[in-house]
This record gives structure tokens, C-alpha cells and sequence, in this order.
């Protein structure tokens, strides 16, 4: 039920009180009164005066009932007025002037007895009393209801880590922006390395720096139209201008130099201009977020180039280490030798042959290390792998039968053809099956399997030699390392790299004192004619 009815009410309740006590000089005139008053608050509406005319009327109630039951009215009216006039002081005159006014009625109508005066002024001032501490209230509550409306619009609209627009209310803005016609710049930046920051500052930390450089993107560009967190550590600008190609230039060493000289971030941006790369919102977008990725591909890039350059100075370094290491003991032992023999009157007979053997040994390493380091010309041909293997057990043959060992080899009677340079695979299983009689003991067991895997000729080859411990393993293919009491630690790297210019992949598995086997994967090219062998065969540069 609203004020209206309850006025309506209490009309009806003033005018039965009225008749039923016996307390108007003019009753005809009271019922007149209160019809009136009953039909300005019905058809309200349309009245063009209808609260002066509602005012007049209730103090003409007042005056022709004789009686205090008013009171609910003026309280009503009273609180009203403060709830429709916007102005407080204009609302406090009215319902001042109201007050006096129903004070003078009251007084006129009532005896002259001190209680009774004193009476009727309190209880219409103290309902004035009460519609002003309504007024204050409403207005409290209307203040907080604003203050709710507002943070749930800036919550709805703001990000709230960053305090600027959020993504959703960034396009709706941008949307507008675009409609006006006017020329503007997008510009989408990203930080670089922020998420990997999570796992040494934090999230607080990162949070810290993304408030940063929210702050600093409002000192960067306070003419912005609109600064947004696009989403993670992305943001977006968009700035309104006259001349494109400057406002490009300045925002370009802005976001290219100022920034990550005052925040130390480094950043990918991507920039849009409207009219000119699109009409529409998504189109600009569209053409901010290409050039951003184009940056992040050429910043990724150079990275990569860096790491793969630190990494290849990290490799020539090793392989430094490892060489002046090999040289320095042979050039140790023949130094020694030499201040023996000057000592012994230059006669170097007794260690001439010690001398010779570091010196050959010498000259083996800078061989093998120029063989694994240099790029050489390799001559690729269609052949048989069945043939080198058979190659290599002729060569071993001596070799096997005096040291006592056994060599099986399995293969399919369908020749298995590859790409390949037919010496460099020699050298290969020359090194894998020398490395495996060296493990063994006497008498022992190399099996080579040979048998083709989806368009791969796979080898392995096995022994039941001492194994590599599982702490090794890893280690081994890496130049200079080795096991042995006597040799470079350069045949396996070499091995490797057979294999990479073959473009195929070495694995090895080994238990302690069972055996070891390395398997080869190679790519195979399917059986064709001898006379078409002939004619495909290369040549190809392996660095």
C-alpha cells in the first residue's frame, strides 16, 4: 500500500471520528473537505496544482473536525514533500510553513488551556521532528544504494587488480569510439616473461609488478582514451590523433625504450589505426593482434638464436677443455722424457718408444677431432645395408677369431636399401662392434639384428659384455667422455653424428654385467632398379 491510499484512509478515518464524537461546528462542510481531499490524491495525476490544493485541503480537515486525528496526515505529507522536492531547503520551508500553519488551526480550534495548547504544538512539531529524521534516512539509504550502484558498475566494468577497464567493457567503449568517426591508434602490448616471474616473486610479486605497470601506462599516456588489462599481462591503448604516422612514431620508441627503461620489462606490442587497417572494432583488433604475434615470432626467434648461440659457445668450450686436456698429458710424458734425455747426454734411445706412442697418439686425437668437428663432403648413394654389415664382419674377421669371440647376424633375405654414404657407415659399425669386443670378456657374444619398422631399417647391436652403469649412460655420446683406460672419447660422438647426417636416430640400453645394445634407426627408400641406383646417387654437405 502506498502514501496515497494511506492518506485516502485516513481521511475517512478523520471524518467518521469527527461525526461519530461530535466534533465539527460544519459537518457538511467537513464531508465536503474531505471528498476533496479524497479526490486530489485519487486523480492526482491530473491535477496541475494538485500539492498546494492537497495542502489546503487538509488544514481545511483540520480546521472543520475539530479534532487531533490529522496528525497521521501532516506526518504523511510532511515526509513526502521531503521525498519529492529534491531541494532541502525548499522541502524544510514548506513543511515548516505547514507545521506553523496546522499549530495556528489547532490552537484556534482547541480551548484555551495550557495543556491542551502545549499538547497539540508537540505533537505537530514533534511530526515535523520525525519527517526531517525520515528525510536523513531515505537519503542515507538512497546514498548507499548509490554507493553499492556504482562500485557494482566499476566491478562490472574495471579489472580489479589494475583498477582499469576489463576486457568486456573495452570492446563496448572501443565499439563506440569507432563509431564517432574519428582517427585513433590501438595498440596491444604484452609482457615478456611475466608468468615465468610466478615461480621466483610469487603471484603477490607479479601482482605488484602489473599494478606498476598499470600506473605507469596512465603517467605514459594521460591523453589515452582508453587504457584497459586486455587479459594476463596484456593490455591495450587506444589513443584519439590527427597525424597517424607521427602518433605511431612517438607511441613506437615510447613502448620500445621508455618502458622498459623505467619498469625493466621488456614487451611485444602490436599497433592498429583506424580508419586506415580497419572500419570495424574486430577488424582493428584483428590487425593489433597479427603484428603483436609478428613481434613475439621475431623476439622468440632472436631468442632462440641466442640460446642456440650460447649453446654452440658452451660446446666449442667443452670441446676446447676436453682437447687441451687429451694434448696436455701426451705433451707431458714426452716433455718429461726430453728433460730425461738431456739429463742423460740427449740420449733418448731407452724412451724413444714411449716418445713415439704419445706422439702417435697425439696425431690420432687431432685426426679424429677433425673428423667429428669439420664439415666434410659425404657421397650418398642408394645401397644395400646387408652389404656393409657383411663389409664390416670381413674386416673384423681376424680380429673375432683372435680374440675369441662370436658374431651373429640376423637379417631378411629382401635387400634393405638406403641414402647413404657407404664409407661413413662402415666407420659406424666398425666403432659400435670394436666398442663391444672391448666389453666382453673372452669368448664373448655380439648379435646384430637387422629388420625394417615402417620405412626404417632398424640395427641393433648387442653383446654380453660388462654394461654401461645407468649413471654413464647418459653421458656417453658426449665428446671426450669415455670409460677406458686407453682412447679419445670421440667414437661415439662421431657415431652420432654418422647417424644425424643420415638423419636417423641412435639409442643405447644397458644393465651392469649383461650386455649393452645400441639401436639405429635410418631412414630407407624402398627397392628400386641398380640402374636407377646408379643414377640417384650425390653428393651432400653435413656440417
Amino acid at each position: 500500500m502506498n502514501s496515497k491510499w494511506i492518506c485516502i484512509v485516513y481521511s475517512f478515518l478523520v471524518l467518521s471520528s469527527s461525526l461519530y464524537f461530535g466534533t465539527s461546528a460544519s459537518p457538511l462542510w467537513l464531508v465536503a473537505a474531505t471528498a476533496g481531499y479524497v479526490l486530489a490524491q485519487t486523480f492526482e495525476k491530473h491535477i496541475p496544482a494538485r500539492l498546494p490544493l492537497q495542502l489546503i485541503l487538509l488544514i481545511a480537515m483540520h480546521s472543520l473536525s475539530g479534532t487531533l486525528w490529522c496528525l497521521p496526515l501532516y506526518l504523511l505529507h510532511m515526509c513526502n514533500l521531503f521525498y519529492n522536492i529534491p531541494s532541502f531547503r525548499t522541502a524544510l520551508w514548506i513543511n515548516t510553513l505547514l507545521m506553523l500553519t496546522g499549530v495556528i488551526v489547532a490552537l484556534v480550534r482547541q480551548p484555551a488551556m495550557t495543556e491542551t495548547t502545549l499538547t497539540t504544538a508537540y505533537s505537530i512539531i514533534s511530526c515535523f521532528i520525525f519527517a526531517c529524521l525520515y528525510r536523513k534516512i531515505y537519503y542515507d539509504i538512497e546514498h548507499q544504494k548509490q554507493q553499492l550502484t556504482n562500485e557494482k558498475k566499476h566491478l562490472s566494468t574495471h579489472d580489479a587488480l589494475t583498477g582499469l577497464y576489463n576486457f568486456q567493457e573495452f570492446h563496448k567503449q572501443l565499439e563506440k569510439l569507432g563509431g564517432s568517426g574519428e582517427p585513433v591508434i590501438l595498440v596491444l602490448m604484452d609482457c615478456k616473461d611475466l608468468k615465468s616471474l610466478n615461480t621466483t616473486n610469487g603471484f603477490q610479486g607479479v601482482n605488484k609488478i602489473l599494478k606498476q605497470v598499470a600506473q605507469l601506462l596512465r603517467i605514459i599516456f594521460p591523453e589515452a582514451e582508453l587504457i584497459c588489462r586486455y587479459g594476463g599481462d596484456e593490455f591495450a591503448i587506444v589513443l584519439k590523433t590527427e597525424d597517424v604516422d607521427q602518433s605511431i612514431h612517438s607511441v613506437t620508441q615510447q613502448m620500445a625504450v621508455e618502458f622498459p627503461k623505467l619498469t625493466g620489462i621488456e614487451i611485444n606490442f602490436g599497433i592498429a589505426s583506424y580508419p586506415s587497417d580497419g572500419m570495424a572494432k574486430d577488424d582493428l583488433i584483428l590487425v593489433a593482434e597479427h603484428n603483436l604475434y609478428m613481434m613475439k615470432r621475431e623476439s622468440w626467434l632472436k631468442r632462440e638464436e641466442h640460446m642456440l648461440r650460447s649453446e654452440k659457445l658452451r660446446v666449442v668450450g667443452e670441446l676446447a677443455s676436453g682437447m687441451a686436456h687429451e694434448i696436455r698429458n701426451p705433451l707431458t710424458t714426452v716433455k718429461g722424457f726430453l728433460q730425461l734425455s738431456k739429463a742423460g747426454n740427449y740420449n733418448i734411445e731407452p724412451w724413444y718408444d714411449l716418445i713415439m706412442d704419445e706422439i702417435n697418439r697425439m696425431s690420432m686425437l687431432t685426426v679424429e677431432f677433425l673428423q667429428f668437428s669439420r664439415p666434410h663432403v659425404t657421397q650418398f648413394k642408394i645401397q644395400s645395408i646387408q652389404n656393409c654389415v657383411f663389409r664390416v664382419l670381413s674386416l673384423l674377421d681376424s680380429e673375432t677369431t683372435r680374440l675369441g669371440h662370436h658374431v651373429q647376424f640376423d637379417h631378411d633375405e629382401e635387400p634393405v636399401l638406403m641414402l647413404m654414404d657407404h664409407d661413413k657407415m662402415l666407420q659406424l659399425l666398425l666403432n659400435l662392434i670394436k666398442n663391444a669386443f672391448e666389453a666382453m670378456p673372452e669368448e664373448g657374444r655380439v648379435h646384430i639384428h637387422l629388420y625394417t619398422l615402417e620405412k626404417q631399417a632398424v640395427i641393433e647391436i648387442s653383446d654380453n659384455g660388462k654394461g654401461i652403469p645407468e649413471s654413464d649412460l647418459e653421458k656417453v655420446f658426449i665428446p671426450f667422455y669415455t670409460t677406458k683406460d686407453s682412447g679419445t672419447g670421440l667414437g661415439l660422438s662421431i657415431c652420432h653424428k654418422i647417424v644425424q647426417d643420415h638423419e636417423g636416430t641412435i639409442e643405447v640400453e644397458s644393465f651392469v654385467n649383461k650386455g649393452t645394445k645400441f639401436t639405429i634407426m635410418l631412414p630407407t627408400v624402398g627397392m628400386q632398379q641398380p640402374e636407377a641406383a646408379a643414377t640417384s646417387g650425390g653428393t651432400k654437405v653435413s656440417v
